[in-house]
C-alpha cells in the first residue's frame, strides 16, 4: 500500500475581542480548508467553539470527522480536522503552563497541553498529535524556558508511549521554538520525529530555510515594523513533523508556506502565524515501495547520544528553576508576612483611605498566601515530575541503574521538599 497525505497546521490567533479581523479570517480560513487540498488539518488559538462550528460547517462535506479540546477555563484552542474517520481522542494537559497572575500573556488560562486523535485510513492507522507550547515573550530573559522544556518533554514522552502501535504519526502545531533551540531538540529526538521542512531537500538551502519562517514574517500584514528590525526575516515556529512504525516507511516530499499573503480581497493576511502544509508519501509495505527513508524503528546511535546530551541539558534547566523558586517562595513569605504587620497595625484607624488601604493589603496577603502555599507548590511538583522523567529517560535513575544518587537532601533547609 503506497498513500499520499496532505497536511496544513496553522495558529488562526483567534483570541475573542482582541485578535483584528477575527471573524472574517475564520471565514477564510473555512473556505481555504473546504478546497479539499487537505487530509488532516490541525488548528491552534482556536479560542471560542463559536470559531470552531464556522470552521467545521463550512468543511464538513470534505474534513467530515473532527474534534475540538476542551481545557482550562477557555479551551485549549486546539482543534484537528480529518478526511478519515476518527477512532479516539484524548488530551494531555501539561502540569507547569504559565501564571495564573500574569494575565496579560493567557497562557494559564487555556489549559495547555497535546491533542491526539488516532484516525484509520485503509490499512493505516495513523496517530495525529496537535500542540501549541507555552509562549517565549522576552528572548534575552526568558521566564517560562523551564516550563516550556517540561512541556516539550511531557510532549514527547506522551508521542512515543501512545503511538506504540501507530503506523504512522504526525505532529503539528505551533511550538513557540525555533529550530536549534533546547525545547524543538528535545521533541525532535525524545520522540524521534522527523522535521519535514528539513526533511525535503528543496529545504537545505539557508533561502529555503528562511521561506519556512512562520511568524513575524515581511509578508505578514500583522507583523510590526520593530520586530523586523530585529528579526528581518521572522521566524519558524510552527511545524510539521512525522515518524513511522514497524514495516512502515514515510517521507515528507513536500512543505511549505504557500497560503496567499492576504485574504482574497482584504488587505490582512490569514493569520499572524502562516500556514505550513507538508505532503507526505507513506508506504505500509517494504516490498515494492518506492520511498527512500529510513523507517521509525531504525534509530541510530548517534541519535541516542544526542538525546543524551540534550536530556541533560534539560535537567540542569530544571534544577535552576528550582533553585530559583526557593528564592521566588521566600520573596512571597516574606511579603506575607509585611502585609500580616501592616494590616494589624491599619487596625486602629477608621479613616476612609485607611480602609481602602486595608483592602489592598488584604489583596497582597491573600496573594502572597497564596503564591508560597498553594501555587509553589504546583509548580515545584510539575517542574519535578518532568525532571525525574528525563531522568529516567537519560538512564540515570537509581531504580533503574543502582549507581548515581539523583535525589538528593533539599536545598535550602526550612523543610521544604524541592528535590535536587
Amino acid at each position: 500500500m503506497e498513500t499520499e497525505l496532505t497536511v496544513v497546521t496553522l495558529n488562526c490567533w483567534g483570541i475573542f475581542l482582541v485578535s483584528k479581523n477575527r471573524i472574517p479570517r475564520i471565514n477564510a480560513i473555512a473556505d481555504e480548508l473546504a478546497s479539499g487540498k487537505y487530509d488532516f488539518v490541525f488548528l491552534q488559538e482556536v479560542w471560542t467553539t463559536k470559531d470552531f462550528e464556522r470552521i467545521q460547517l463550512r468543511t464538513s462535506s470534505v474534513l467530515p470527522y473532527s474534534h475540538y479540546f476542551f481545557s482550562g477555563v477557555v479551551g485549549a484552542g486546539l482543534c484537528i480536522f480529518s478526511r478519515f474517520p476518527i477512532k479516539t481522542a484524548f488530551f494531555h494537559q501539561w502540569a507547569v503552563n504559565g501564571y495564573i497572575h500574569k494575565i496579560q500573556h493567557g497562557d494559564w488560562f487555556g489549559g495547555k497541553g497535546i491533542g491526539m486523535v488516532e484516525v484509520q485510513h485503509e490499512d493505516l492507522t495513523i496517530n495525529l498529535y496537535c500542540a501549541h507550547l507555552h509562549a517565549e515573550y522576552d528572548r534575552s530573559n526568558d521566564e517560562y524556558l523551564a516550563h516550556r522544556v517540561n512541556q516539550a518533554f511531557d510532549t514527547a514522552q506522551f508521542i512515543s508511549l501512545t503511538s506504540k502501535h501507530a503506523d504512522l504519526v504526525i505532529v503539528a502545531g505551533d511550538l513557540n521554538t525555533e529550530p536549534g533551540d533546547l525545547a524543538y531538540r528535545l521533541i525532535v529526538h525524545t520522540a524521534h520525529l522527523n522535521d519535514a521542512a528539513l526533511s525535503c531537500s528543496s529545504s537545505s538551502t539557508e533561502t529555503n530555510v528562511n521561506k519556512m519562517n512562520t511568524f513575524e514574517t515581511p509578508r505578514n500584514s500583522y507583523t510590526s515594523s520593530s520586530s523586523l528590525i530585529s528579526n528581518p526575516f521572522g521566524k519558524r515556529i510552527d511545524y510539521v513533523a512525522f515518524k513511522s512504525g514497524p514495516s512502515v516507511i514515510a517521507n515528507a516530499l513536500t512543505c511549505e508556506t504557500s497560503w496567499p499573503d492576504r485574504v482574497s480581497g482584504q488587505t490582512f493576511s490569514y493569520s499572524d502565524h502562516e500556514a505550513v502544509i507538508a505532503k507526505l508519501r507513506v508506504c505500509k509495505s517494504l516490498l515494492g515501495c518506492t520511498c527512500n527513508l529510513l523507517t521509525g524503528a531504525e534509530i541510530s546511535i548517534s541519535d541516542e547520544v544526542k538525546k543524551n546530551e540534550i536530556l541533560k541539558e534539560s535537567i540542569e534547566i530544571c534544577d535552576h528553576a528550582l533553585s530559583h523558586l526557593q528564592a521566588s517562595n521566600k520573596m512571597y513569605i516574606l511579603l506575607s508576612i509585611a502585609m500580616f504587620v501592616l494590616f494589624t497595625i491599619t487596625a486602629n484607624f477608621e479613616f476612609q483611605f485607611v480602609l481602602v488601604l486595608r483592602i489592598v493589603i488584604l489583596f497582597l496577603l491573600s496573594f502572597g498566601i497564596f503564591m508560597s502555599v498553594i501555587w509553589h507548590k504546583m509548580e515545584v511538583h510539575g517542574i519535578l515530575a518532568g525532571k525525574l522523567g528525563m531522568v529516567i529517560e537519560l538512564g540515570r535513575c537509581p531504580l533503574a541503574s543502582g549507581t548515581d544518587k539523583v535525589l538528593q537532601e533539599p536545598r535550602g533547609g526550612g523543610g521544604d521538599d524541592i528535590w535536587v
